[in-house]
């Protein structure tokens, strides 16, 4: 009778979990994502990649794509990969795309997707674009950081105008937690995080800290950006690192290891459960997850 009252309450409590959640089926359980940014490891590791990236419950690749090679050298890959239920974004970016001179490169690997897609078998066909452009990096930021945040700002119009037609096509793109900082002129009253946010469909907030909650941790840092989200019916994924960093031991779980990285992501669904924004995790990055210790 005892077992028999603690599975009934167990199952009671996972009822309420997945009401207050809104986890009521697989298909909108939030998801997790890998970044795989080495394109050679396609050819060279294709099985490895996908049987650690089931092992781990990953059910979204962001591939980093090279535009060079031609739709063969991904199809069998893509194909594999949503066979086990994997949906493959494609990934690319640079520092440079934010500036408007650099603006033909972003959309040449967009029209390369759209190339792709036309020319490949359902099954084989990319579900999203992921653009990872951070001019923060560039000496311009530094010089003048309204003019680069305005070119940055039109490249992203410009991109999405593309990918758009395509409606099936989902959209994403990385930033940083801290862009919240930016106010913008146009519109009033909105930052450039918010303004990436309304931009995507989804997007992904490098999050880098090893601890999911208290201070200084992955939950302290998006508040902001899961509210925007919140508020314009959009999704975030929060991002984590398993490369060795040169910004201190809190932030990459490179120190820690594989276990405590899952003990740690585990707490995130109940942490974010007020969130209808909250899509998932996104682990940084394949080349470096697969080798994390234990």
């Amino acid at each position: 009778m005892k077992a028999a009252a603690r599975l009934s309450a167990y199952v009671c409590l996972l009822s309420l979990f997945l009401l207050i959640t809104g986890f009521s089926s697989p298909q909108e359980a939030p998801r997790k994502a890998v970044w795989l940014w080495h394109t050679s490891l396609v050819a060279s590791e294709p099985d490895e990649i996908l049987a650690f990236s089931k092992k781990q419950g990953v059910n979204l690749l962001y591939l980093q794509i090279d535009i060079t090679k031609k739709p063969s050298y991904y199809q069998a890959f893509i194909r594999d990969a949503r066979r086990d239920g994997i949906e493959v974004h494609a990934l690319s970016g640079s520092p440079a795309w934010g500036l408007r001179a650099n603006q033909q490169k972003v959309l040449a690997f967009v029209s390369w997707v759209h190339q792709y897609n036309q020319s490949v078998l359902e099954e084989e066909k990319i579900s999203g674009v992921h653009v990872d452009i951070e001019p923060y990096l560039l000496p311009e930021w530094k010089s003048d950081q309204a003019d680069v945040m305005s070119q940055w700002r039109e490249n992203v119009k410009a991109y999405l105008d593309l990918a758009h037609e395509d409606p099936q096509l989902e959209t994403g793109c990385d930033i940083p937690f801290w862009l919240d900082k930016y106010e913008l002129p146009d519109p009033p009253d909105m930052t450039l995080s918010q303004w990436m946010i309304a931009q995507h469909d989804h997007v992904a907030i490098m999050s880098y800290r090893d601890r999911v909650d208290g201070p200084n941790s992955i939950a302290s840092l998006v508040v902001q950006e899961l509210g925007y989200a919140d508020a314009l019916g959009k999704k975030i994924m929060l991002g984590v690192e398993t490369k060795e960093s040169s910004e201190g031991n809190f932030v990459s779980f490179y120190e820690e290891g594989a276990a405590y990285l899952n003990q740690e992501i585990t707490k995130l669904p109940i942490l974010m459960a007020e969130h209808a924004s909250y899509g998932g995790i996104a682990v940084h990055s394949y080349e470096y997850w697969k080798t994390l210790g234990e």
